[in-house]
This record gives structure tokens, C-alpha cells and sequence, in this order.
């Protein structure tokens, strides 16, 4: 594997510990575009929730995280992990992060769009 594959960005974000945080993510994008079609003023705090959401996202996976290290460090040899393995772990939970950014950054540019001329 060379480079950035799509189809395993999607298995990650489809990855079962993190398939809520996809589904919410997605509902919470096509809220989005119907704010940014009906609502203009829905934009901003949607925005704002998907940056929240981000921050629920990465604690959960920090925990994961820890509780992983946690149960490693209780007497399973060394030889059998490792700190890539684990950062393998947080794959998911920071690849549904970023499309939680990408989508705040939308709705952003939408608010900017909708912003009256001077």
C-alpha cells in the first residue's frame, strides 16, 4: 500500500467501534444541506455541533487507547503488541475526525456564501 487508498478509509470509518460516529456525521452533513438550502440560519450552530461531536469522537478514542495500554501492560509479553498496533486502534477514530472538519469547514464556506454584501 502506497499512498492514501480511499476504500480503506471508508473500512475505517465504517470500522464497527466507530460505524455511530459515521452515521451521526453523515445525518448531521445532509442537515447541513438542508439548512444551507432552507434555514440559513441553522448553518453556524450545526457547525458547531460537528466540532463537538469531533472532541466526544477523540476522547473516546484516547480512552480505548488507554484502556488497550492499560490491559497490554498487565502481564501480556511484549513480544505480542506494540505502540503501532495500537496506533492502529486510533485509525478509525481519527479518520471519522477529520471528515467531522472537513464537514465543519462546509458549513463555514456555506455561512461565509450566505453572508449579505457590503
Amino acid at each position: 500500500m502506497n499512498g492514501f487508498e480511499f476504500t480503506t478509509y471508508l473500512k475505517a470509518c465504517f470500522n464497527p467501534t466507530v460505524v455511530h460516529y459515521t452515521i451521526i456525521l453523515i445525518l448531521l452533513a445532509v442537515a447541513l444541506g438542508l439548512a444551507a438550502w432552507k434555514a440559513r440560519k441553522w448553518v453556524r450552530p450545526i457547525g458547531r455541533i460537528v466540532m463537538t461531536l469531533n472532541a466526544f469522537i477523540l476522547l473516546d478514542g484516547f480512552r480505548q487507547l488507554c484502556d488497550c495500554a492499560q490491559w497490554f501492560g498487565a502481564g501480556v509479553p511484549e513480544g505480542e503488541w506494540s505502540n503501532l498496533y495500537m496506533a492502529q486502534g486510533m485509525r478509525p477514530f481519527l479518520f471519522v475526525a477529520v471528515s467531522g472538519v472537513i464537514i465543519y469547514l462546509i458549513s463555514l464556506l456555506v455561512s461565509i456564501a450566505q453572508k449579505p454584501r457590503i
